[in-house]
Parts: structure tokens; sequence; C-alpha cells
């Protein structure tokens, strides 16, 4: 995979075996994401110590929510290690705004844009954090309300 210059592969194989990344970060030559999968902060360290993933990829929807992904993000900072992002993309783009090791935000595509009152917004392949109290989320209730029975 070396020749193709890839950003990364993700979770090349099942997210518990962390001893297999670290074997296929080592030997491939390859940066690894991962994370997705992991649900606490322990899991994100025993990853991290072990040298398994180049870039931590916390789901604020698995890993504990909102503290749970900064701490995460912090313990890979005091790594070196780059953040990435997997899903709810509309809370996501706050957090790594906030990270100074931030790298890519994973942007899903699932068609929630038309029930959010302003979704995410790309400029030149960059994602912009509203400037939006909390979250930053409002849902469209009126497009909400034409899916009801």
């Amino acid at each position: 995979m070396q020749p193709f210059d890839l950003t990364w592969l993700e979770e090349p194989i099942i997210p518990d075996d962390v001893a297999g990344h670290a074997r296929i970060l080592k030997s491939g030559g390859v940066p690894i994401a991962a994370g997705e999968n992991l649900r606490s902060l322990w899991e994100f360290k025993n990853y991290i110590a072990a040298g398994a993933v180049s870039y931590p990829e916390p789901d604020v929807t698995n890993c504990g929510g909102v503290t749970a992904f900064m701490k995460i993000a912090r313990l890979a900072e005091a790594f070196n290690l780059p953040v990435t992002s997997h899903g709810a993309h509309d809370i996501t783009v706050h957090l790594l705004a906030a990270c100074p090791n931030r790298s890519y935000l994973e942007a899903h595509g699932f068609g929630l844009d038309r029930y959010i009152e302003h979704p995410l917004v790309l400029d030149r392949g960059m994602a912009l954090a509203p400037a939006r109290p909390g979250h930053g989320i409002g849902f469209d209730w009126k497009g909400l309300a034409q899916l009801s029975p």
C-alpha cells in the first residue's frame, strides 16, 4: 500500500486486536486510523501506548460523549498524534476546532442534513465550526413533522 501514499488505512482488522494493529502499523509502513469502535479512554490508551494507531479516531456517540472525546484528543496530543473523528460531524466539528492536534473531520452523507437547521458548512475543503453556542444543532421540526403519519 505504500506506493499509493495513503493518508491512512482505517481499522484493517477487528478493533479488539490491539497487538495486530501495532504489528500492521510497524511492518506495513502505512498510517493506521482506528477507534470508531472503541468505547472508552482506557481502550484508546491501550491502542496509543501499544503503538497501534497513527490517527486516533473517536466517535463522540460511542466513546463516552464530549468529555471523553476531548480526553482522548488530549491523550493523543500527549503522544504527538493527530486526532481525527468518526461520525456525528455536526458535533465533532466543534470538538476538533478546540484541539490543537486536529487533523481530518469525517463527514457522513446519511441525509440527516435536511432535518438540521444549519447543516455542516464546507468551504474549499475545510469544515467551518459554527459560532452558535453549545453543540450548535437545532432541528428542522417542520421537516421532521412531515415524516410523522
